[in-house]
Protein backbone atom coordinates (compact mmCIF):
# COMPACT_ATOMS: atom_id res chain seq x y z
CA UNK A 1 0.00 0.00 0.00
CA UNK A 2 1.16 3.43 -0.87
CA UNK A 3 1.92 5.85 2.18
CA UNK A 4 -0.33 9.02 2.75
CA UNK A 5 1.92 11.24 1.32
CA UNK A 6 3.09 9.33 -1.81
CA UNK A 7 -0.57 8.71 -2.45
CA UNK A 8 -1.46 12.47 -2.43
CA UNK A 9 1.37 13.48 -4.27
CA UNK A 10 0.77 11.10 -7.48
CA UNK A 11 -2.75 12.54 -7.08
CA UNK A 12 -1.84 15.81 -6.97
CA UNK A 13 0.27 15.08 -10.50
CA UNK A 14 -2.19 13.45 -11.93
CA UNK A 15 -5.14 15.85 -11.13
CA UNK A 16 -3.83 18.07 -13.75
CA UNK A 17 -3.49 15.83 -16.27
CA UNK A 18 -6.66 14.28 -15.39
CA UNK A 19 -8.43 17.76 -16.18
CA UNK A 20 -6.51 18.81 -19.15
CA UNK A 21 -7.30 15.57 -20.69
CA UNK A 22 -10.44 14.59 -20.11
CA UNK A 23 -12.56 17.70 -19.44
CA UNK A 24 -15.61 17.45 -21.53
CA UNK A 25 -16.67 20.37 -19.47
CA UNK A 26 -20.10 22.08 -19.76
CA UNK A 27 -20.32 25.67 -18.49
CA UNK A 28 -24.06 26.20 -17.05
CA UNK A 29 -25.48 29.21 -15.26
CA UNK A 30 -26.63 32.84 -15.41
CA UNK A 31 -23.99 35.53 -16.15
CA UNK A 32 -20.85 36.20 -16.06
CA UNK A 33 -21.37 38.05 -12.57
CA UNK A 34 -21.85 34.65 -11.05
CA UNK A 35 -19.58 32.65 -8.98
CA UNK A 36 -17.71 29.92 -11.38
CA UNK A 37 -17.47 26.35 -9.76
CA UNK A 38 -15.90 23.68 -11.32
CA UNK A 39 -17.46 20.18 -10.70
CA UNK A 40 -15.40 16.55 -11.53
CA UNK A 41 -17.99 14.16 -11.73
CA UNK A 42 -17.47 10.27 -12.23
CA UNK A 43 -20.62 10.02 -14.25
CA UNK A 44 -23.27 11.79 -15.55
CA UNK A 45 -25.94 8.65 -15.12
CA UNK A 46 -28.75 8.76 -13.22
CA UNK A 47 -26.75 8.16 -10.09
CA UNK A 48 -25.75 11.37 -10.24
CA UNK A 49 -29.12 13.23 -11.03
CA UNK A 50 -29.00 16.09 -9.21
CA UNK A 51 -25.94 17.15 -11.11
CA UNK A 52 -27.27 15.97 -14.44
CA UNK A 53 -30.18 17.96 -13.85
CA UNK A 54 -28.61 21.32 -12.87
CA UNK A 55 -26.33 20.89 -16.81
CA UNK A 56 -29.80 20.80 -18.40
CA UNK A 57 -31.25 23.20 -16.49
CA UNK A 58 -28.62 26.19 -15.40
CA UNK A 59 -31.83 27.72 -13.34
CA UNK A 60 -31.08 25.13 -10.15
CA UNK A 61 -27.33 27.02 -9.53
CA UNK A 62 -27.92 29.59 -11.28
CA UNK A 63 -30.61 31.11 -8.82
CA UNK A 64 -28.18 31.08 -6.43
CA UNK A 65 -25.74 33.14 -8.60
CA UNK A 66 -23.18 29.80 -9.68
CA UNK A 67 -22.29 29.13 -13.19
CA UNK A 68 -21.35 25.22 -12.99
CA UNK A 69 -18.09 23.97 -15.14
CA UNK A 70 -18.49 19.94 -15.18
CA UNK A 71 -16.05 17.42 -16.20
CA UNK A 72 -17.03 14.00 -16.75
CA UNK A 73 -14.40 11.56 -15.36
CA UNK A 74 -16.30 8.69 -17.18
CA UNK A 75 -16.82 6.26 -14.02
CA UNK A 76 -12.86 6.72 -13.39
CA UNK A 77 -13.38 8.03 -9.59
CA UNK A 78 -10.01 8.25 -8.34
CA UNK A 79 -9.05 11.06 -11.25
CA UNK A 80 -11.98 12.65 -9.42
CA UNK A 81 -10.15 12.74 -6.34
CA UNK A 82 -6.90 13.58 -8.01
CA UNK A 83 -8.56 16.40 -9.68
CA UNK A 84 -9.88 18.01 -6.37
CA UNK A 85 -6.69 17.51 -4.53
CA UNK A 86 -4.66 19.15 -7.63
CA UNK A 87 -7.20 21.61 -7.61
CA UNK A 88 -8.23 20.83 -11.26
CA UNK A 89 -11.25 21.57 -10.04
CA UNK A 90 -13.54 22.60 -6.97
CA UNK A 91 -15.90 19.83 -6.08
CA UNK A 92 -15.64 16.01 -7.00
CA UNK A 93 -18.93 14.53 -6.85
CA UNK A 94 -18.42 10.69 -6.48
CA UNK A 95 -19.45 7.17 -4.30
CA UNK A 96 -18.76 7.82 -0.92
CA UNK A 97 -16.20 5.59 -0.24
CA UNK A 98 -13.58 7.00 -2.79
CA UNK A 99 -13.71 10.00 -0.73
CA UNK A 100 -13.52 8.50 2.48
CA UNK A 101 -10.47 6.16 1.71
CA UNK A 102 -8.90 9.50 0.71
CA UNK A 103 -9.47 10.88 3.70
CA UNK A 104 -8.03 7.94 5.65
CA UNK A 105 -4.93 8.70 3.38
CA UNK A 106 -4.72 11.98 4.84
CA UNK A 107 -6.13 14.26 2.35
CA UNK A 108 -7.90 17.17 4.28
CA UNK A 109 -11.88 16.68 2.61
CA UNK A 110 -15.50 18.02 3.63
CA UNK A 111 -18.68 16.56 2.32
CA UNK A 112 -20.87 19.41 1.29
CA UNK A 113 -23.72 17.15 -0.04
CA UNK A 114 -24.63 13.58 0.09
CA UNK A 115 -27.24 13.20 -2.91
CA UNK A 116 -28.19 9.48 -2.69
CA UNK A 117 -29.00 6.15 -1.21
CA UNK A 118 -27.91 2.69 -2.44
CA UNK A 119 -28.81 3.35 -6.03
CA UNK A 120 -26.87 -0.09 -7.72
CA UNK A 121 -28.18 -3.54 -8.76
CA UNK A 122 -26.95 -6.94 -9.70
CA UNK A 123 -27.61 -8.50 -13.68
CA UNK A 124 -27.18 -12.47 -14.30
CA UNK A 125 -27.42 -13.58 -17.61
CA UNK A 126 -30.22 -15.35 -18.41
CA UNK A 127 -28.26 -18.29 -19.41
CA UNK A 128 -26.48 -18.14 -15.26
CA UNK A 129 -30.57 -17.75 -13.79
CA UNK A 130 -31.57 -20.93 -15.20
CA UNK A 131 -28.80 -22.39 -14.39
CA UNK A 132 -29.16 -21.76 -10.79
CA UNK A 133 -32.41 -23.36 -10.34
CA UNK A 134 -33.49 -20.24 -8.28
CA UNK A 135 -36.24 -17.39 -9.46
CA UNK A 136 -35.59 -13.60 -10.01
CA UNK A 137 -38.54 -13.94 -7.01
CA UNK A 138 -37.16 -16.05 -4.97
CA UNK A 139 -36.09 -14.49 -1.17
CA UNK A 140 -32.81 -12.45 -1.50
CA UNK A 141 -31.02 -14.86 0.55
CA UNK A 142 -31.61 -17.89 -2.24
CA UNK A 143 -30.63 -15.50 -4.76
CA UNK A 144 -27.32 -14.76 -3.28
CA UNK A 145 -26.37 -18.29 -2.55
CA UNK A 146 -26.60 -19.01 -6.47
CA UNK A 147 -24.09 -16.37 -7.24
CA UNK A 148 -21.20 -19.23 -5.42
CA UNK A 149 -19.00 -20.26 -8.50
CA UNK A 150 -20.48 -17.23 -10.59
CA UNK A 151 -18.00 -14.61 -12.86
CA UNK A 152 -18.78 -11.19 -11.71
CA UNK A 153 -17.43 -8.30 -12.09
CA UNK A 154 -18.00 -4.83 -10.38
CA UNK A 155 -15.56 -1.71 -9.90
CA UNK A 156 -11.95 -1.87 -8.16
CA UNK A 157 -11.89 -3.01 -4.52
CA UNK A 158 -12.43 -0.25 -1.87
CA UNK A 159 -15.24 1.78 -3.83
CA UNK A 160 -19.10 1.47 -3.19
CA UNK A 161 -19.97 -1.13 -6.21
CA UNK A 162 -17.72 -3.53 -4.42
CA UNK A 163 -18.35 -3.11 -0.88
CA UNK A 164 -21.88 -3.68 -1.58
CA UNK A 165 -21.13 -6.51 -3.88
CA UNK A 166 -18.92 -8.14 -0.63
CA UNK A 167 -21.44 -7.26 1.79
CA UNK A 168 -24.06 -8.55 0.14
CA UNK A 169 -22.27 -11.96 -0.17
CA UNK A 170 -21.26 -12.29 3.10
CA UNK A 171 -25.12 -11.59 4.62
CA UNK A 172 -25.08 -15.58 3.43
CA UNK A 173 -21.69 -16.46 4.82
CA UNK A 174 -19.91 -16.30 1.31
CA UNK A 175 -17.54 -14.34 0.55
CA UNK A 176 -15.18 -12.57 -2.63
CA UNK A 177 -13.08 -15.86 -2.74
CA UNK A 178 -16.53 -17.49 -3.58
CA UNK A 179 -17.19 -16.29 -7.00
CA UNK A 180 -14.96 -15.36 -9.91
CA UNK A 181 -14.04 -11.77 -9.06
CA UNK A 182 -12.18 -9.52 -11.74
CA UNK A 183 -12.70 -5.41 -11.87
CA UNK A 184 -14.61 -4.24 -14.90
CA UNK A 185 -15.63 -0.57 -14.98
CA UNK A 186 -16.82 -0.20 -18.84
CA UNK A 187 -21.03 -0.76 -19.32
CA UNK A 188 -20.86 -1.96 -22.97
CA UNK A 189 -18.48 -4.23 -22.35
CA UNK A 190 -20.30 -5.40 -19.33
CA UNK A 191 -23.64 -6.16 -21.58
CA UNK A 192 -21.62 -7.62 -24.47
CA UNK A 193 -19.51 -9.56 -22.00
CA UNK A 194 -22.85 -11.34 -20.45
CA UNK A 195 -24.75 -11.33 -23.90
CA UNK A 196 -21.72 -13.78 -25.16
CA UNK A 197 -20.96 -15.79 -21.77
CA UNK A 198 -17.76 -14.46 -21.06
CA UNK A 199 -19.17 -13.38 -17.73
CA UNK A 200 -21.83 -14.58 -15.87
CA UNK A 201 -23.05 -11.58 -14.14
CA UNK A 202 -22.26 -7.54 -13.11
CA UNK A 203 -23.26 -4.87 -10.14
CA UNK A 204 -23.34 -1.82 -11.61
CA UNK A 205 -25.44 1.30 -11.38
CA UNK A 206 -29.19 1.26 -12.17
CA UNK A 207 -30.43 1.52 -15.17
CA UNK A 208 -26.85 0.89 -16.53
CA UNK A 209 -27.52 -2.91 -17.51
CA UNK A 210 -31.22 -2.21 -18.80
CA UNK A 211 -30.51 -3.58 -22.64
CA UNK A 212 -29.98 -6.78 -21.17
CA UNK A 213 -33.60 -6.77 -19.88
CA UNK A 214 -34.79 -5.96 -23.86
CA UNK A 215 -33.12 -8.60 -25.83
CA UNK A 216 -34.01 -10.92 -22.17
CA UNK A 217 -30.16 -12.00 -22.05
CA UNK A 218 -29.77 -10.81 -18.70
CA UNK A 219 -32.05 -11.00 -15.54
CA UNK A 220 -32.30 -8.08 -13.00
CA UNK A 221 -31.39 -10.32 -9.94
CA UNK A 222 -30.58 -8.29 -7.06
CA UNK A 223 -31.63 -4.25 -6.61
CA UNK A 224 -29.98 -2.22 -4.02
CA UNK A 225 -32.22 0.56 -5.07
CA UNK A 226 -35.98 -1.21 -4.26
CA UNK A 227 -34.42 -2.18 -1.43
CA UNK A 228 -33.85 -5.99 -1.57
CA UNK A 229 -30.87 -5.69 0.88
CA UNK A 230 -32.36 -4.08 4.04
CA UNK A 231 -29.13 -3.88 5.84
CA UNK A 232 -28.12 -1.24 2.63
CA UNK A 233 -31.47 0.92 2.22
CA UNK A 234 -29.65 4.16 3.88
CA UNK A 235 -26.41 3.51 2.98
CA UNK A 236 -24.87 7.47 1.23
CA UNK A 237 -23.77 6.16 -2.12
CA UNK A 238 -23.27 9.34 -3.74
CA UNK A 239 -21.29 12.20 -1.92
CA UNK A 240 -19.85 15.73 -3.24
CA UNK A 241 -16.37 16.76 -1.42
CA UNK A 242 -14.45 19.98 -1.59
CA UNK A 243 -11.10 20.55 -0.03
CA UNK A 244 -11.09 21.91 3.67
CA UNK A 245 -9.41 24.55 3.07
CA UNK A 246 -11.72 26.10 0.08
CA UNK A 247 -14.84 25.28 2.30
CA UNK A 248 -13.48 27.31 4.92
CA UNK A 249 -12.76 30.03 2.79
CA UNK A 250 -16.14 30.18 0.80
CA UNK A 251 -18.83 29.55 3.57
CA UNK A 252 -21.84 31.62 1.86
CA UNK A 253 -20.82 29.68 -1.57
CA UNK A 254 -20.93 26.16 0.21
CA UNK A 255 -24.34 26.79 1.26
CA UNK A 256 -25.50 27.66 -1.94
CA UNK A 257 -23.77 24.55 -3.22
CA UNK A 258 -25.64 22.58 -0.92
CA UNK A 259 -28.93 24.62 -1.42
CA UNK A 260 -28.71 23.88 -4.88
CA UNK A 261 -27.99 20.30 -4.72
CA UNK A 262 -31.08 20.07 -2.27
CA UNK A 263 -33.20 21.65 -5.15
CA UNK A 264 -32.28 19.70 -7.78
CA UNK A 265 -32.97 16.50 -5.85
CA UNK A 266 -36.62 18.44 -5.34
CA UNK A 267 -37.37 18.53 -8.50
CA UNK A 268 -35.96 15.38 -9.75
CA UNK A 269 -38.83 13.24 -6.65
CA UNK A 270 -41.36 16.23 -6.86
CA UNK A 271 -41.50 16.87 -10.43
CA UNK A 272 -40.59 13.54 -12.21
CA UNK A 273 -42.01 14.41 -15.56
CA UNK A 274 -40.24 17.29 -16.39
CA UNK A 275 -37.06 16.33 -14.47
CA UNK A 276 -36.69 12.75 -16.57
CA UNK A 277 -37.67 14.60 -19.75
CA UNK A 278 -34.86 17.44 -19.24
CA UNK A 279 -32.53 15.00 -18.24
CA UNK A 280 -32.67 12.50 -20.82
CA UNK A 281 -32.94 15.13 -24.10
CA UNK A 282 -29.48 16.44 -22.39
CA UNK A 283 -27.60 13.13 -21.91
CA UNK A 284 -29.40 10.31 -22.94
CA UNK A 285 -31.42 11.33 -26.25
CA UNK A 286 -31.34 8.38 -27.99
CA UNK A 287 -32.04 5.74 -25.00
CA UNK A 288 -34.96 3.85 -25.49
CA UNK A 289 -37.69 5.28 -23.33
CA UNK A 290 -38.79 1.95 -21.72
CA UNK A 291 -35.10 1.31 -20.13
CA UNK A 292 -35.06 4.85 -19.48
CA UNK A 293 -38.07 5.04 -17.24
CA UNK A 294 -37.21 2.17 -15.64
CA UNK A 295 -33.86 3.27 -13.97
CA UNK A 296 -35.55 6.31 -13.43
CA UNK A 297 -38.62 4.94 -11.47
CA UNK A 298 -36.08 3.08 -9.37
CA UNK A 299 -33.22 5.70 -8.67
CA UNK A 300 -36.13 8.86 -7.71
CA UNK A 301 -36.42 6.64 -4.36
CA UNK A 302 -32.67 6.79 -4.06
CA UNK A 303 -32.17 10.40 -3.71
CA UNK A 304 -31.76 11.88 -0.28
CA UNK A 305 -34.00 14.81 0.76
CA UNK A 306 -32.09 17.78 2.10
CA UNK A 307 -28.99 16.47 0.17
CA UNK A 308 -28.07 15.06 3.65
CA UNK A 309 -27.34 11.61 5.42
CA UNK A 310 -27.37 10.82 9.33
CA UNK A 311 -24.78 10.00 11.65
CA UNK A 312 -26.28 6.45 11.82
CA UNK A 313 -25.92 5.93 7.81
CA UNK A 314 -22.46 7.47 7.52
CA UNK A 315 -20.87 5.74 10.51
CA UNK A 316 -22.32 2.70 8.60
CA UNK A 317 -20.95 3.16 5.72
CA UNK A 318 -17.52 3.20 7.55
CA UNK A 319 -17.86 0.21 8.82
CA UNK A 320 -18.34 -1.48 5.75
CA UNK A 321 -15.42 -0.07 4.53
CA UNK A 322 -13.16 -0.91 7.19
CA UNK A 323 -14.21 -3.95 7.27
CA UNK A 324 -13.23 -4.01 3.82
CA UNK A 325 -9.94 -2.84 3.49
CA UNK A 326 -9.07 -2.95 7.57
CA UNK A 327 -8.21 1.07 7.14
CA UNK A 328 -9.00 3.63 10.10
CA UNK A 329 -11.53 5.93 9.52
CA UNK A 330 -11.39 8.08 12.13
CA UNK A 331 -10.67 11.47 10.43
CA UNK A 332 -13.88 10.24 7.63
CA UNK A 333 -16.26 10.70 11.02
CA UNK A 334 -19.73 12.55 10.36
CA UNK A 335 -19.33 15.22 12.57
CA UNK A 336 -15.79 15.65 11.57
CA UNK A 337 -16.54 15.42 7.57
CA UNK A 338 -20.11 16.33 7.06
CA UNK A 339 -20.58 20.24 6.44
CA UNK A 340 -23.54 20.95 9.03
CA UNK A 341 -26.12 21.41 5.96
CA UNK A 342 -25.26 17.82 4.95
CA UNK A 343 -25.95 16.37 8.30
CA UNK A 344 -29.74 14.96 8.63
CA UNK A 345 -31.31 14.69 11.96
Amino acid sequence: MLSSSNWLQRSARAGALVIAALCTAAMVGPSAAADKLRIATASTSLAHGPLGLAVADPSIFGAKDITIEVTDLRGNSANCIAALLSKGADLCQVGTPTGTDAIAEGAKLKAVAVLTGPINELFISAKAAAASGVSPDAPVEQRIKALKGMRLVTSAPGTAHYLTLMSTLQKVGLSMSDISFRTLGDVPAMIESIRNGQIDGALWTIGSLGPLLKDKSGVRWISMARGDIDEFKTLPYVTVYARTEWVDANPDLVQRIHASYAEAIRRLKNEPEKSSKLFKEKFFPDLDQALWDDGYAQVRAAYLDGAATTAKSWQQGLELQKAGTGKDYKDATFEKVLIPAAQAK
